[in-house]
């Protein structure tokens, strides 16, 4: 009886697993196109791989590119849809910035795209978005649009292994310059994750809704070194 609860208990907990950022969501399949607003989310290297064993030479004072995910409103995204496999020609042309601004950090670049690709990028099919080169692209595009450290610094706040920030300061920084509210994630008092909400028809950041799972606030840090 106690081999089969611990059983139950494996499948579920294998059931609702995901992604850091969805820490509270359970997601869902669906088909392409069938949400309400993307995620595009970029986390700051250093309090990433403070946490994990990071490749040195991939490191560096910069946020980089996590992913760009389809979410719903209620919390829920969907993930996985049907659609192409990933092919690393098709975004070839793309590989140089790809390669240093949406880069794994802890293993191969290509298996980190195929991941995104798999589970984010074959529902992301709408809209401007029509295949894998549309949706990498897309990625890039909104990184050099939205740059988070240079919305952080024109308000003064720079990362730092001494100093700390009050998280509605940088907050008010990014929305400031964004026009737009976005989705902070601080883990163990560092801030590690920010996420502009996106339209998925014009691809422009919105507010963001209330997002379970994302918190930051009081004094936090945004470390300079890991």
């Amino acid at each position: 009886m106690k081999s089969a609860l611990l059983v139950f208990a494996t499948v579920l907990l294998l059931l609702v697993s995901f992604e850091s950022a969805h820490s509270v969501t359970i997601y869902t399949s669906g088909k392409p196109g069938v949400f309400d607003f993307y995620l595009f989310v970029q986390q700051w290297i250093y309090s990433y791989c403070g946490s994990q064993t990071c490749i040195k030479s991939k490191e560096r004072e910069a946020f980089t590119i996590h992913g760009l995910w389809p979410e719903n409103n209620d919390g829920s995204y969907p993930s996985f849809c049907s659609g192409s496999s990933f092919n690393y020609n098709s975004i070839s042309d793309l590989s140089t910035q790809l390669n240093y601004d949406w880069p794994s950090l802890t293993g191969p670049n290509t298996d980190f795209w195929t991941h995104e690709w798999s589970k984010h990028g074959t529902c992301s099919i709408t809209g401007p978005i029509t295949d894998i080169h549309d949706y990498f692209a897309a990625g890039i595009k909104l990184y050099d649009n939205y740059n988070i450290t240079q919305a952080l610094n024109s308000e003064n706040i720079y990362p730092s292994d001494s100093e700390t920030y009050n998280a509605n300061d940088m907050f008010n920084a990014i929305n400031t310059a964004f026009h737009a509210k976005p989705a902070m994630q601080c883990i163990s008092g560092q801030l590690s994750t920010v996420a502009v909400c996106v339209d998925k028809n014009t691809l422009e950041a919105m507010d963001c809704p209330a997002l379970s799972g994302w918190s930051c606030k009081g004094g936090i840090s945004w470390p300079a070194s890991d």
